[in-house]
């Protein structure tokens, strides 16, 4: 099965000012002085491309914020609460000044990635709603978050799955039940 590779062509005047750590009023500023190229949905919505927000800041001498952060947050999203709980008790003991957050599904790990930038997805494959493999693309394929290491945890791992999983973004997939010096060794964080 192959996977249709879809980058997101046009990001939000919130993710803009996100990028360029700036307010929103000050991207919509720029974009009605003609400075910031945007591009107006049917709807009358300001939508811009990632190139001409780099060739903007480039201009502007504007460093774009990658979310890089000394502390490592990890995002463990799983539908099995007692899995998530269990990683991230082990995590906090392992891993010096770690955040962890959790997510049940998919769709409350889309809205906790707004809220909470982790630098590290531990991501189940299998789970109600958006599956992993769902998840991983929308986070590979947003430029705001493919900066995040994705790593996959499922109690069915083979080689196809694998494969499909790095053609997306995703650096490995670890079965359950997690194998603990593995996990740690992947995350390279202790």
């Amino acid at each position: 099965m192959s996977v249709k590779k879809s980058v997101k062509s046009y990001l939000t005047p919130k993710e803009v000012a996100e990028l360029l750590m700036v307010s929103t009023a000050a991207v919509r500023l720029w974009a009605e002085s003609g400075d910031l190229n945007a591009r107006l949905t049917a709807g009358g919505h300001r939508r811009f491309k990632l190139d001409d927000i780099k060739e903007f800041a480039t201009k502007k001498n504007i460093q774009l914020n990658t979310k890089t952060s000394e502390n490592p947050n990890i995002l463990i999203v799983d539908d099995d609460i007692h899995f998530a709980e269990y990683l991230k008790t082990l995590l906090k003991i392992e891993i010096k000044n770690v955040e962890v957050e959790i997510s049940l599904d998919g769709f409350d790990a889309a809205n906790k990635l707004h809220d909470f930038t982790p630098n590290i997805m531990l991501l189940d494959l299998k789970m109600p709603g958006l599956d992993g493999f769902q998840v991983c693309q929308r986070v590979k394929n947003n430029p705001l978050q493919s900066h995040i290491r994705v790593i996959a945890i499922s109690g069915d791992v083979n080689q196809e799955k694998i494969e499909r999983l790095q053609a997306i973004g995703a650096e490995t997939c670890l079965k359950k039940p997690i194998d603990v010096p593995a996990l740690l060794k992947h995350l390279a964080l202790s």
